[in-house]
């Protein structure tokens, strides 16, 4: 995807939506990787990131092709939103097919990851400056975990982190600002919450910058 995309000349558009303008953006499994600051276990040579959220991901955390699997997840971000052929407090099945993690949160700032292109085998997004102050209270939001996997994870040395070093589980979704990101593939189910739910997400953000533009 980040080799079409330079290739396209598609890898600037793209930064400007999401780090310049800071529009509602939703990555899913490669989709997280290409939204993080950071990431680690990269094919050879590296790849390029479009950045967007302070994390620092672990490609193909949980194994190959052959190891991808699927798990019941209590998302209590999803709340009352139902969808008529789900329940609304049902667990969701989430698919990870490769999946990445979210390794580390990393600080919240402007600018580049600096500390973690020092870190072999790391690569990280270029910094693009917000467009106004909507997009610029977006960029000094701190990441927000939205869901954790426990007792599934294929290397146990690697476990993710937050702020203070706990060990919480596998990060699998996380939320900055104007980006959201997941492990796990929701397209792949019948389950329609998530979507709904990130729907809702993007008609809010619309409508509080139409209210910045007036004031």
């Amino acid at each position: 995807m980040s080799l079409v995309a330079a290739r396209s000349n598609l890898l600037e558009p793209l930064r400007q939506f999401v780090k310049i303008h800071r529009k509602p953006t939703w990555g899913t499994c490669a989709g997280l990787i290409l939204l993080a600051e950071s990431a680690n276990r990269t094919k050879k040579g590296g790849q390029d990131l479009i950045g967007g959220l302070d994390i620092r991901v672990n490609r193909n955390h949980f194994g190959r092709q052959v190891e991808s699997f699927e798990a019941n997840l209590d998302l209590p971000f999803l709340g009352g939103v139902d969808d008529s052929r789900a329940m609304a407090n049902a667990p969701f099945k989430a698919i990870f097919i490769r999946a990445p993690v979210v390794e580390k949160i990393l600080p919240t700032m402007p600018g580049e990851q600096v500390s973690k292109a020092a870190v072999n085998e790391t690569v990280v997004a270029p910094s693009r400056a917000p467009a106004d102050d909507t997009a610029k209270i977006a960029t000094c939001q701190d990441v927000e975990v939205m869901a954790t996997l426990s007792g599934r994870a294929a290397l146990p040395n690697k476990v993710a982190s937050s702020h203070n070093e706990e060990k919480i589980g596998d990060i699998i979704a996380v939320r900055q600002g104007n980006c959201f990101g997941t492990s796990f593939h929701p397209e792949l189910t019948g389950d329609a919450r998530i979507h709904v739910w990130w729907l809702e997400q993007v008609k809010t953000a619309i409508e509080g910058r139409s209210i910045a533009d007036l004031t």
